[in-house]
């Protein structure tokens, strides 16, 4: 089966959390139907534009892992001036103070 990443930019917003989870459920259905028809697997890669504050993404990755649970694979990156940078991992764990960092 053929592995396909679909690129989604988006930004992240003290307001956006409610659409943003609309935009997940139909993402979800949208892929699984399609992948069913082509026989395909398709990897989605939200890439986060502008400041992306810890205490909006903890909430949104939650929402992702709960809509997305196993029916794909889902990476988060957020967007730097550098190119991309982060990984779910990483975008979802504050560094360690006075320990090594989880952030990979």
């Amino acid at each position: 089966m053929p592995d396909l990443v679909v690129e989604c930019p988006v930004r992240l917003t003290a307001s956006n959390r409610d659409e943003l989870r609309l935009l997940y459920a139909d993402l979800r259905d949208h892929y699984a139907r399609r992948d069913a028809r082509d026989g395909t697997r398709t990897t989605l890669h939200f890439v986060w534009t502008g400041v992306l504050d810890p205490e909006l993404f903890g909430p949104t990755y939650a929402d992702q892992r709960h809509v997305f649970a196993a029916s794909r694979p889902v990476l988060n990156s957020a967007r730097h001036r550098d190119g991309l940078q982060g990984t779910n991992r990483w975008l979802s764990a504050p560094p360690q103070p006075d320990s090594a960092s989880s952030r990979t």
